[in-house]
């Protein structure tokens, strides 16, 4: 079993996932990056699965489509920006040679953003961030990402570790500690991320139970998150209402 990720422009991840000689890719848009790790773990990858359809993500997929013979597995909501040969808009579980991976849907930040999920690893491309979430500037529909988090995220399980298309840390948790001042997990994992960064590694993967208690936009339904949004002059009343407005708090910060 191998997983691995590598950073590639200012703060985008891509990552290799293989079970033997079964590889696949996830959204490999630097083809000289992946085709490196690739080489480093001795796989030719077969497939070249996409969480979304943005450029940033995307980008390499025609040049190792036809360098590897891969096969590319998307969303056909957003086909237009990638093509792929597999669509996995109806999928609940992928078996790719020996990988066997679900299929989260997870519309909001692009009509057609998935989540894939394998061996306790929840791959979230801009859907989930660490301490926060994707925007919708690009196409995307603040209220449908409201219903993943309050939904199909917020039905998986607490170990799950996330491993997200940018490292958005850095930039995410002031703005938490600025909503929530008094947020310890938040201040701790803030303090952990600066730590890597300094000394040029990259921050550990959160699990899902820790960054639900440090991300505000998987506690939207909470109390405390309410409260801190009538502080900042934005009173809610549903949990839907309370991530919306999140999102466009973090948007103007």
């Amino acid at each position: 079993m191998t997983f691995d990720r590598r950073r590639y422009g200012k703060d985008n991840y891509l990552y290799l996932i293989a079970e033997g000689d079964d590889a696949a890719l996830v959204d490999p848009a630097d083809p000289d990056v992946a085709l490196e790790l690739a080489s480093r773990h001795g796989v030719r990858p077969h497939w070249i699965l996409h969480t979304h359809g943005h450029a940033d993500h995307t980008g390499g997929s025609a040049r190792l489509r036809a360098e590897l013979r891969a096969a590319v597995l998307g969303h056909r909501a957003d086909a237009e920006r990638f093509a792929p040969d597999v669509d996995v808009a109806d999928a609940v579980g992928l078996e790719l040679g020996a990988l066997r991976v679900r299929v989260h849907r997870a519309a909001g930040h692009t009509p057609g953003s998935v989540l894939y999920e394998w061996r306790g690893r929840l791959l979230t491309g801009d859907t989930l961030f660490w301490g926060g979430s994707g925007n919708c500037r690009h196409g995307g529909d603040p209220a449908r990402l409201a219903d993943t988090f309050l939904g199909t995220i917020a039905s998986l399980g607490p170990a799950l570790e996330v491993h997200p298309g940018h490292d958005y840390a850095e930039a995410n948790l002031p703005f938490v500690l600025d909503l929530e001042p008094e947020n310890r997990a938040a201040a701790g994992r803030l303090a952990a991320v600066r730590a890597a960064h300094a000394a040029g590694v990259e921050p550990e993967a959160t699990e899902l139970g820790e960054e639900r208690l440090v991300n505000p936009f998987l506690r939207a339904g909470q109390p405390e998150v309410r409260e801190a949004l009538r502080r900042k002059g934005r009173p809610v009343e549903s949990p839907r209402d309370a991530f919306v407005a999140l999102r466009l708090l973090r948007d103007a910060w």
